[in-house]
């Protein structure tokens, strides 16, 4: 079962989370038919969007990711509600491309690095809070290092790493580090220090659990735990909602497709679920509107 497993080090100026998520980016996989950097990139934004998911104080709070690079990946969109639940898509999913200098999939190329990173919370205030700030090199873990620290002025650490093949998910995981107010030189000095040995994320959790990761690594310090949080990706979408889609496109394009299919037909970008709408139910809706 997927984990975050948080804790508190220096005495609660340091908050780290350790998050295994195969089986979250094994489900998207299969839903989406992932190339393998197309898995890199989606995966490692959803570990993102559920490590910032347990952030959110109820069911009625949520937040959106959206990446836009400028690489042949296209947009990459993800959401996550209360609880880490996530679900996400990346706009072109069949892309792939040659491994990098270093022999790793290319993200950074795939991503693009001329564009920006957008996250809108909603935290059920008159406004929603929104942070936008440029991408630093398409990889993600950097980007959102980044994000943290300019964005929401909590400086970070990410290591991120996805494994993938055959349409399935062979490895995934993240590590977060955030330096809380109170935070001295020392501890972030030594947090830095720890971090120079996640470099291979991936491997890294093939070979390791969280809880083995933390004995490694952390054991050694004075750690106060946090909740434990699982996470999952699961999709909202529901036949209500789509049925305001349809009412959306308005009356006269709703009955043109109608027309020319014979049916009206929907599918969720998160899911690919679809949903089907006859003319009775297109009658319906809109002697309802």
């Amino acid at each position: 079962m997927d984990v975050i497993k948080r804790f508190m080090l220096f005495d609660k100026t340091i908050l780290v989370s350790v998050i295994s998520a195969k089986e979250l980016v094994d489900k998207a996989i299969k839903i989406h038919s992932l190339s393998r950097t197309a898995a890199a990139a989606l995966g490692r934004t959803l570990i993102v969007g559920a490590y910032m998911g347990t952030e959110l104080k109820d069911d009625k709070q949520k937040l959106s990711i959206t990446i836009n690079g400028g690489g042949p990946l296209g947009r990459i969109v993800v959401l996550s509600d209360y609880g880490a639940k996530v679900r996400g898509y990346v706009e072109n999913p069949a892309v792939e491309l040659p491994l990098n200098g270093k022999g790793k999939l290319d993200v950074g190329g795939g991503v693009g690095k001329n564009g920006y990173i957008s996250v809108i919370k909603d935290l059920g205030l008159k406004e929603p809070y929104s942070g936008r700030c440029p991408i630093v090199d398409g990889e993600i873990a950097n980007d959102f290092a980044y994000y943290f620290t300019v964005s929401e002025q909590q400086p970070s650490a990410v290591a991120l790493g996805v494994l993938a093949a055959d349409n399935e998910c062979v490895s995934a995981g993240g590590i977060f580090v955030s330096a809380l107010p109170g935070a001295d030189d020392n501890a972030i000095t030594v947090m830095e220090d720890i971090l120079t040995n996640f470099t291979r994320v991936s491997d890294l959790f093939k070979e390791m659990t969280p809880e083995d990761i933390i004995d490694r690594y952390f054991s050694h310090f004075d750690i106060f735990y946090l909740p434990d949080v699982h996470p999952t990706y699961e999709c909202t979408c529901t036949r209500e909602r789509l049925e305001k889609i349809v009412v959306s496109l308005g009356r006269d394009e709703a009955y043109d497709i109608l027309r020319e299919n014979g049916k009206l037909e929907l599918t969720c970008q998160f899911c690919n679920k679809k949903y089907v709408f006859t003319k009775n139910d297109v009658d319906t809706l809109f002697s309802k509107a």
